[in-house]
């Protein structure tokens, strides 16, 4: 069967509940950020261990996505992606329940199981169900309800918690769960994919899992543990293991659960590069913006918390454009200007000082957001534009597995280039000078420049979506 075969009115429904998926795990994931402090006290732990409930979700999700997207092609994509939506609510269900902290990991793990589901499924989904034409805008509604999902889930999550307690956050993923899991039921469809009959490897699908939950392990907890340790050392000792036997495997098995061939396709290849180094930009920046305002500017939380939400505001718009545009120009020439504008607005943020007018930072972060939201979802249609029919959900996959982990290593390599010029846990308590402070910043910002660099000549090397057509 072929896209053409599912009425506009269907597939306007199944637009709207994937958007509601996605507005949902956006809000989740930033709700759950601002509770850990609340979750502290509650469970009467310090904040280095109640950082689990978050690091572990990621751990978790990263781990299965590939494998999941795999399952899909297997499957089929309607049977898997109900099948996670339940998952991901009774996980929040769970969740909910304050019985102990050991039962929320255990909750946020099953959340993170239904999440996987979602994530690398999603992409593969509008490939499958949407015209060609106008697929791009699909991704960029998509990405900017995300987006949305996260502006809403910072800016209420403080008045939720405070009048409901911290466990009331999970009963928002419910209601909103439950509409999304009627919608995709009635109207994502059946059987619509190739008819493969290949078996899933299940070995494969432990090597990856492995290696990657291992290498996750490692980014998120070589700070805590410090580099040198053994747990430290061993996780990344198996994890290279893990995922170049997976590697091996691939190359020499009949069902593959990341066909490599697919990689000789450059829109795939160097686009999902692209996309791991311009998520370290992302998630670097997310963690380390607030340390300027709050240590440079002296700004307080709440107002660092109304600034850090511009970005995505500027996501939310130019996400949808970026998509739009993707679908009637050169996706080629979009994503270059995307990169270009990211460096550009990262120049802008080393010229940030003590003395940089409030109207200056906006314009920053607003040009940042903007910058990005116009990158990401012309990039997603990009890589899945160039997808084989019988691998989209492997490609989906494995593409927001890659995210996933550049997203995770963003935060480690920022904070590591900014330790490196001021080592001391407390800068303002200790006294050290504004402009050691800017210095580190400044190399921060260079740092993410080189990285868009990196981005953009993997971009440069891609075959633009006309030319290739035309192949």
């Amino acid at each position: 069967m072929t896209v053409q075969e599912i009425s506009n009115k269907n597939r306007s429904r199944l637009l709207v509940s994937l958007c509601l998926i996605h507005f949902l795990l956006g809000l989740d994931i930033n709700i759950v950020s601002v509770s850990c402090p609340s979750i502290s006290s509650y469970f009467s732990i310090n904040a280095g261990i109640v950082t689990r409930v978050i690091w572990i979700y990621f751990l978790v999700l990263t781990g299965l996505m590939l494998i999941f997207g795999r399952i899909g092609d297997i499957k089929g994509f309607r049977k898997i992606y109900t099948a996670g939506i339940i998952v991901f609510i009774s996980g929040s269900a769970l969740a909910s329940i304050p019985l102990s902290f050991n039962f929320l990991i255990f909750s946020r793990v099953i959340q993170a199981v239904g999440a996987a589901v979602l994530f690398s499924l999603t992409p593969a989904v509008i490939a499958l169900y949407f015209p060609e034409k106008s697929r791009g805008k699909i991704f960029g509604l998509n990405y900017s309800f995300t987006a949305l999902g996260g502006i809403i889930g910072r800016a209420a999550s403080g008045f939720i918690i405070s009048e409901y307690g911290w466990n009331s956050i999970f009963y928002l993923n419910i209601p909103t769960g439950l509409i999304s899991l009627y919608l995709i039921y009635k109207f994502l469809p059946d059987n619509l994919i190739s008819d493969i009959k290949n078996r899933f490897d299940v070995l494969s699908g432990v090597l990856v899992s492995s290696g990657l939950f291992l290498l996750m392990l490692f980014l998120n907890t070589g700070n805590q543990w410090g580099w040198t340790s053994s747990p430290v050392i061993f996780s990344i000792v198996l994890s290279v293991l893990f995922l170049s036997l997976f590697i091996l495997r691939q190359i020499r098995s009949d069902s593959p659960v990341l066909d490599l061939k697919i990689f000789k396709n450059k829109n795939i290849s160097y686009s999902v590069g692209a996309f791991v180094f311009i998520y370290i930009i992302t998630n670097g920046m997310i963690y380390i913006v607030p340390f300027y305002l709050q240590w440079i500017k002296l700004i307080s939380i709440k107002e660092t918390g109304l600034l850090m939400a511009i970005p995505s505001v500027m996501q939310v718009i130019f996400g949808f454009l970026s998509g739009k545009f993707s679908d009637e120009n050169s996706i080629k020439k979009i994503c270059s200007a995307g990169i270009i504008f990211i460096m550009v607005s990262l120049i802008f943020h080393i010229f940030l000082s003590a003395s940089s007018p409030v109207y200056f930072i906006i314009f920053t972060l607003a040009f940042y957001g903007a910058s990005v939201g116009f990158f990401i979802p012309a990039n997603t249609n990009n890589i899945m534009s160039g997808a084989p029919s019988q691998s989209r959900g492997s490609v989906s996959g494995f593409m927001t597995t890659s995210i996933r982990l550049g997203s995770s290593f963003g935060a480690l390599l920022f904070s590591s280039v900014f330790v490196f010029f001021v080592p001391v846990a407390d800068p303002v308590k200790s006294g050290v000078s504004s402009d050691l402070m800017l210095e580190g910043f400044r190399w921060v910002f260079i740092t993410g420049i080189i990285s868009a660099i990196v981005a953009l000549i993997l971009i440069l090397n891609t075959v633009s979506k006309k030319t290739e057509s035309q192949i």
